[in-house]
């Protein structure tokens, strides 16, 4: 067995206090609650306590019992709150009798996975003891960008509470105040400096005839009730590493450091908790125990996604489906890309394995109605419909498929940046944009925590100086009509690498060729496109152009699609030709995952 001493994880709730004499008195009358924290922000399914404050005439303050509810998210009676998707929540507390409740402000963000560092402000203070200050903490990205983070915060030497309002204990001194991610791996450290109060003669020296007695220096710490690995789920590819952690919570909801011991399944784990995965695909899990406590993390390991095995960049085209077999003239291609539905995706995915093939998946494709109120994108239909995948024999579906490196991911939606087009138009400009969108994939992950997600739209068009959080990755389609192509390939990458994405490229093959003039007359050139696309004045791409352009954009993503299948044009020999050659240059490059770079 294993044996290792975890640090304190996070500090959430009050201190403990004195204990209370064998007569209590009752409390003095309240004249307002106030729950703390009055604002704070976390991360989605980062849990946080909330707790009531009781003030009385005297200035007196005491914690009270509050029933709480919540405008989004779960809370429970204990005051523990968290949501699942991103959002600006209200927290409300109610205490006894008929004063009125008190509400905090909750803003949940998703996860930002890479982080260089974390900053607090301000990194020093100095306070007199039993004082306060408030402290805050935000995220740093690679490129000196500043982000909205939740942190968990812990010190010495006071009491800090889940919005990094730091109180003053009484001892004069130097310590500290840290801020760590929620993953562990970053944190920053404050310094407070506990002065004692001024001295000058007492303004009152008449003796107090019944001191206060003197309270326990050393209460007795809150039994831990539960202990907590983190992360709670983790994809490694063969060979990868991992760290993971594990603190214990009291039943006041503190979290506190325990001893424990590892021990994994599928690979190794050293005694300070780096996991380090075996050869074979599949889901497996690390175990903390500590005494009679336990808690699991699933860890997937897969094979190079979109491979099944060590190399390989898949390739394929959109629409290529009849139902859950694949259309004539579709079997020169690794990869099928489309939506589907929840009756038949178990069988799509048994098919592609069957035939070798990998599979964009698109759970909620489809006519954009679907997802649309008097003409306007509803996040509550495209809930609904992604809902009807939230069963247990997709779920171990698409996470056995992920592993296996049949699925390498799904996109929640197709361009998003579209107000024009009366057919795909999302609604008014402003009705998307990536924050909502991060909150689609993060809803996704909830369910298939595995599973690559990401989104379909240009590059260059959708708010391209604003960052993706949580979505894995863009797909981002290329056309003649968008200029030169290694210049859009090269613009491409840099947004992705510059946001901690994946990127995989498409071609328009339909529409996407040398236009024909804008003269009404819709003449295609019979040399320089492959004829007329499905309107005027688009022209299909020739087979040397999808030769050419297909290796450029093909071997610098993840994954290489093409819009869209057509009977006749992938019946052409030459068509055929050309996909040969893309297909066998791609199938000898390393394969890359979907996934987030960082």
């Amino acid at each position: 067995m294993l044996t290792v001493f975890v640090l304190t994880a996070a500090c959430m709730g009050d201190t403990t206090g004195p204990e209370a004499s064998s007569t209590p008195a009752l409390p003095p009358t309240p004249i307002a609650f106030r729950v703390i924290p009055s604002a704070v922000t976390v991360e989605t399914n980062q849990p946080i306590r909330f707790r009531g404050e009781s003030h009385t005439r005297r200035g007196e303050r005491y914690s009270s019992q509050m029933s709480w509810e919540s405008s989004g998210g779960s809370i429970d009676p204990n005051g523990i709150f968290s949501a699942p998707a991103a959002g600006t929540y209200k927290v409300v507390g109610r205490g006894r009798g008929r004063l009125r409740p008190d509400t905090s402000v909750v803003v949940v963000v998703p996860p930002t996975l890479n982080l260089s560092a974390i900053k607090i402000s301000p990194d020093t203070a100095t306070l007199g003891a039993g004082t306060s200050r408030s402290f805050t903490a935000v995220g740093r990205l690679p490129g000196g960008t500043l982000v909205p983070i939740g942190v968990i915060w812990s010190m010495t030497g006071g009491a800090i509470d889940p919005s990094g309002v730091y109180t003053a204990g009484d001892a004069v001194g130097s310590y500290r105040v840290i801020a760590t991610n929620t993953a562990g791996t970053l944190a920053d450290t404050a310094t407070v400096a506990i002065t004692a109060p001024p001295s000058g003669p007492d303004p009152d020296p008449t003796p107090d005839p019944t001191p206060d007695p003197t309270p326990d220096p050393s209460p007795l710490p809150a039994a831990v009730t539960r202990l907590i690995v983190v992360p709670a789920s983790a994809t490694l590819p063969i060979g990868g590493t991992k760290q993971l952690t594990a603190f214990g919570r009291t039943g006041t909801g503190d979290s506190v450091a325990v001893a424990v011991s590892f021990r994994a399944t599928g690979g190794t784990i050293t005694t300070e908790g780096l996991y380090t995965a075996g050869s074979t695909a599949g889901s497996f899990r690390v175990v903390a125990a500590s005494g009679a406590l336990a808690d699991t993390a699933v860890v997937m390991l897969t094979r190079a996604l979109g491979s099944g095995g060590a190399s390989g960049i898949p390739y394929g085209v959109f629409s290529a489906w009849d139902g859950t077999n694949y259309k004539a003239d579709s079997d020169l291609f690794t990869l099928s890309i489309g939506g589907g539905s929840a009756s038949n995706i178990l069988e799509r995915i048994s098919s592609a394995r069957s035939a070798g093939k990998k599979i964009f998946l698109g759970m909620t494709g489809g006519s954009h109605d679907r997802y649309k109120t008097d003409g306007v994108f509803d996040m509550a239909k495209w809930r609904g419909v992604m809902e009807t995948y939230n069963t247990p024999a997709i779920r171990q579906a698409i996470a056995t498929g992920v592993a296996d490196g049949t699925i390498i991911g799904n996109s929640v939606m197709d361009e998003p940046h579209n107000t024009l087009s009366a057919n795909n138009s999302w609604g008014p400009r402003g009705t998307m944009s990536k924050v909502l969108v991060d909150q689609m994939c993060g809803q996704v992950k909830t369910m298939f925590p595995t599973l690559p997600v990401g989104v379909v739209h240009p590059h260059d068009l959708f708010e391209p100086t604003k960052s993706y959080r949580v979505c894995d990755f863009i797909v981002s389609q290329y056309a003649h009509r968008k200029g030169d192509i290694q210049k859009f390939r090269d613009e491409g990458l840099a947004l992705a690498r510059r946001d901690g994405h994946m990127i995989a490229f498409s071609m328009n093959i339909l529409n996407g060729g040398i236009q024909a003039a804008r003269d009404g007359q819709w003449n295609c050139s019979t040399t320089a496109t492959g004829g007329r696309g499905t309107f005027d004045p688009n022209c299909r791409m020739t087979p040397g152009q999808v030769r050419e352009w297909g290796i450029v954009l093909g071997r610098a993503g993840c994954a290489l699609t093409m819009w869209k299948f057509d009977s006749g044009y992938m019946s052409i020999p030459e068509n055929r030709q050309a996909f040969r050659d893309v297909a066998a240059h791609l199938a000898t490059l390393p394969a890359k995952s979907c996934g987030r770079s960082s």
